[in-house]
């Protein structure tokens, strides 16, 4: 655990305390027990002063604590001191998105309620509970209101707000993430209320087109990486970014020839590659979204190398590397994957529109190309592969003869855009 540390501009009367030696700021080695703890002075007095532990180990969130703290003391002529939330689940609005914000975090005080998620899906449930808190905030002190006292009008009101702000898949998204919240406190959290969004008229969605990738439009977003300005304008101050990357190439083509998600392919390492007895080769990947949702570990994935895929390993070096554990795509990386990821995904669309294709294609329509094919070999066997619907057969830590079949069935047989093939 990484010990605390107070900024240099830091809020009035935080300190770093240790719950073993039972001071401030403390010079000991029991970084599992420090947190932060809140001093304020009572006015009108020489040294005294009302103290509270703070939740949060994120110093961000101690200091939205602090100040919720000093404003209900003041509230309270500084006679009620306020229940600590290890104490009681009496929350107000603001302290029950940071008790939340701290579970997705996995940072319950419980074993059995660990939870496991992105950070990037932890971000966006807390976001959704912001936007929830700014419309309260719009008739009520979310830092004084409880929230066992969120009304229906409350709801109707961030209905309204969610029903004019997004389209009906992403409002879908945000009051479901809002529902999630009040289950959390109501199940984890345990407060005795009931969940002022279990009902409410989700929106119809219409059946969105499969596009996939043709071969004509792939190879034209290739060649307009090789010939297309790199340059965009950003903002109004004329300011220029270079979308080029040396990896694109490379990866839209891993993209499209293995159909994994993003984080599964710019983490993929040379050691993930195995053999089979009758010489198949494949990819075995950790499956990290159905890990996260059924909050377990050992999970595996398995992705057929075919004629394609491998012409194109041995193209990035494959005799070098295979029995190293470097990355495939940027092996020599100074930059975090999400970052990677991020310019993937920004840079396809830009060479896309270079290459003046209309249709609306992104990165992630090459996962969809890929399925696209994979099923027209696979048929009933395509979950094997992609792990839509065939958890059960994935929790080995073996590779089940099912998922080996299959898997050296396409890697013989499997063709993106047909027979003729190659890229």
């Amino acid at each position: 655990m990484n010990k605390l540390v107070l900024p240099k501009k830091k809020y009035k009367g935080i300190k770093i305390y240790c719950r073993i030696c039972k001071v401030d700021n403390p010079k000991c080695n029991h970084f599992e027990s420090f947190t932060y703890r809140v001093r304020v002075h009572i006015p009108g007095t020489l040294k005294s002063v009302k103290s509270k532990i703070l939740n949060s180990k994120i110093y961000s969130d101690a200091v939205i604590e602090a100040i919720n703290f000093e404003k209900h003391l003041k509230t309270n002529n500084y006679q009620t001191i306020v229940v600590d939330s290890a104490e009681g689940n009496d929350y107000s609005v603001i302290d029950s998105i940071i008790k939340y914000n701290h579970y997705l975090n996995g940072e319950s005080e419980y074993a059995q309620f660990k939870k496991s998620v992105t950070n990037e899906h932890r971000k966006e449930l807390i976001r959704f509970c912001k936007y929830f808190a700014k419309t309260l905030k719009k008739n009520k002190n979310i830092e004084l209101t409880r929230i066992k006292d969120v009304s229906r009008q409350d709801v109707s009101n961030f209905y309204s707000w969610a029903d004019n702000h997004y389209s009906p898949k992403t409002f879908n998204k945000c009051l479901n993430g809002v529902k999630g919240f009040f289950d959390f406190l109501i199940d984890i959290e345990e407060v005795e209320m009931k969940n002022p969004f279990r009902k409410y008229s989700r929106k119809q969605i219409s059946k969105a087109n499969i596009d996939s990738v043709t071969r004509e439009e792939f190879t034209k977003i290739l060649e307009a990486v090789d010939t297309y300005s790199p340059f965009v304008i950003l903002g109004g101050r004329g300011e220029r970014k270079n979308m080029f990357k040396p990896y694109l190439k490379d990866g839209f083509k891993l993209f499209l020839l293995t159909g994994g998600r993003r984080e599964e392919i710019v983490d993929l390492r040379w050691s993930d590659i195995y053999e089979a007895v009758s010489g198949v080769k494949f990819f075995r990947i950790q499956n990290l979204k159905v890990e996260r949702s059924r909050n377990i570990d050992g999970l595996y994935k398995y992705i057929p190398i075919n004629s394609d895929l491998f012409d194109l390993l041995m193209e990035m070096g494959y005799h070098d590397k295979k029995q190293t554990d470097d990355y495939i795509l940027v092996p020599e990386r100074k930059v975090q994957s999400k970052t990677i990821m991020d310019s993937l995904s920004k840079s396809f669309t830009h060479y896309k529109n270079g290459a003046g294709i209309k249709k609306e294609i992104s990165l992630k329509s090459l996962r969809k190309t890929y399925i696209t094919w994979v099923h027209q070999v696979m048929q009933k066997e395509t979950g094997l592969l992609t792990s839509h619907s065939t958890a059960k057969v994935l929790e080995a830590y073996y590779i089940d003869p099912q998922i080996l079949s299959v898997v050296e069935k396409g890697a013989v047989e499997i063709k993106i855009f047909g027979e003729d093939s190659s890229l």
